[in-house]
């Protein structure tokens, strides 16, 4: 099956999930939930999707510092272009896969090697997972300090899974990067029980390949070690970006007239739990998981045709507007790369 035969499966996957979401929501309630939108204030839509925005341009600001090592004058405007574009293939596809492919590929098109391009998003990769655990756990003590969402709320079991499951990718990814001897070590054995196997086709070029992926993630941790203002300014970077995503839901209530739901901590908690419970969820953008999320997690402070409306809207601005966006722009930069 081709990239493209998946990717139409995934979309449609997207389409059947989310019309099954729509329905769910709506079906109890629906003109009252439907009175919202009809009665919505523009500018704090604006307002949420300014710091949407700032989300992709703080994204973007940490994957710029590793690009401009490979290509001094490269532009953050091509970077935000890029990080947008890379959101797109990572909303269409099982646990944001397609994203990283994604850009490897229209780097390669601008003259970069692929062993640079991977190299690059491997190094901004271990910066956001370590922005991501930092910033989730100071959210959890935060929580459990103040008492912000109740500890014994059944989905709270699924955000740990989510919370647990970055840490081990981050200590899996740190692990490699470290001991490379042990790595070597490790990965022979590996790959000679795996070359055992018959259906195995091209088992030289197969055992180079995941070869050089140790060395790249060796040759990452010698990068940072001479480069700490570059692994500390891409650690602030993504923290700061994540806490703009996890504003979103404060503007988004206000846009709807409910200015006393949440405030803005409350509002960065509660989005916070929610992505690390759809974390995990295998369908594309994590549909379906980060919706019931959503519900869970704000019921604590508003139920109903409010809760229900402002759950919509901000799924519509933080994932199939991005995605649209996404879209739109890789179609304009195919054409600008057949010219």
């Amino acid at each position: 099956m081709n990239n493209m035969k998946k990717y139409k499966i995934n979309v449609l996957i997207l389409i059947l999930v989310s019309l099954i979401v729509m329905y769910l929501t709506l079906k109890d309630d629906f003109y009252n939930t439907i009175s919202y939108f009809t009665n919505v204030n523009l500018l704090w839509i604006l307002v949420s999707i300014l710091f949407i925005f700032l989300y992709s341009v703080f994204q973007s600001l940490s994957l710029n510092l590793f690009l401009k090592k490979i290509r001094n004058n490269y532009k953050l405007k091509d970077t935000i272009i890029l990080n947008i574009i890379s959101q797109f293939f990572s909303a269409i596809t099982p646990f944001a896969s397609g994203g990283q492919p994604s850009l490897i590929y229209i780097l390669k098109k601008q003259g970069i090697k692929i062993t640079d391009s991977v190299s690059v998003l491997l190094q901004n990769f271990l910066t956001y997972q370590v922005a991501l655990i930092i910033t989730s756990t100071i959210i959890i003590i935060v929580n459990c300090i103040f008492g912000i969402l109740p500890s014994n709320n059944f989905i709270n079991k699924f955000m740990l899974i989510g919370y647990f499951i970055n840490v081990f990718v981050f200590g899996i990814t740190l692990f490699l990067s470290v001991a490379k001897r042990t790595n070597i070590e490790l990965f022979n054995k590996i790959m000679n029980l795996i070359l055992k196997f018959k259906f195995i086709k091209n088992k030289e070029s197969l055992k180079e390949k995941i070869s050089n992926k140790v060395d790249d993630f060796y040759n990452t941790t010698i990068y940072f070690s001479n480069n700490i203002k570059i692994l500390v300014k891409s650690i602030l970077f993504n923290i700061i970006g994540l806490l703009c995503l996890y504003s979103v839901p404060f503007f988004v209530f206000f846009s709807i007239r409910e200015h006393s739901i949440v405030n803005i901590i409350q509002s960065i908690v509660c989005c916070c739990y929610t992505y690390l419970a759809g974390s995990f969820i295998p369908i594309p953008g994590g549909t379906g998981g980060l919706e019931y999320g959503f519900i869970q997690f704000f019921q604590n402070y508003t139920v109903g045709s409010t809760l229900s409306a402002g759950m919509l809207i901000w799924r519509f601005l933080t994932y199939y507007l991005v995605m649209i966006l996404g879209f739109l722009l890789f179609v304009f930069y195919r054409k600008e790369m057949k010219k």
